[in-house]
């Protein structure tokens, strides 16, 4: 008897033109790397106005009332355009949903997260 995945969330912003991939792209992207470490991406929630988290705050009421623990983000600059509010934004949301924000294309600068989940056993 297999156990079934753990589900997972996605969450993107909508950027200005500087981002290059359209939104379903980033969606194959999230769904893609949720496989490879093992998650089920059950939705994704998409900020369509700039500058507005609104999605943000039905993502994290959603992980909060269906016990999700890990969020998939295409890059860091989807919590937020600055880096250092980033990683705030980041370190918010693990509090807030008690689990883990995954990102699919960290930045160059850092990359503090653990390659696969299945390899170090499943931890949750």
């Amino acid at each position: 008897m297999t156990t079934p995945a753990p589900l997972c969330v996605g969450y993107l912003r909508l950027r200005m033109s500087d981002d290059d991939q359209p939104e379903q792209q980033h969606i194959a992207n999230m769904a893609a790397f949720a496989e490879r470490e093992g998650f089920a991406l059950s939705m994704v929630f998409v900020e369509k106005r700039w500058q507005r988290t609104l999605a943000l705050n039905a993502l994290m009421a959603y992980c909060q009332g269906h016990d999700i623990r890990h969020v998939i983000v295409p890059t860091s600059e989807h919590l937020n355009q600055f880096p250092m509010l980033s990683e705030i934004s980041k370190e918010v949301l693990e509090q807030d949903i008690g689990g883990q924000v995954w990102i699919v294309a960290p930045t160059e600068e850092r990359s503090s997260y653990p390659p696969t989940l299945a390899e170090n056993g499943g931890d949750q």
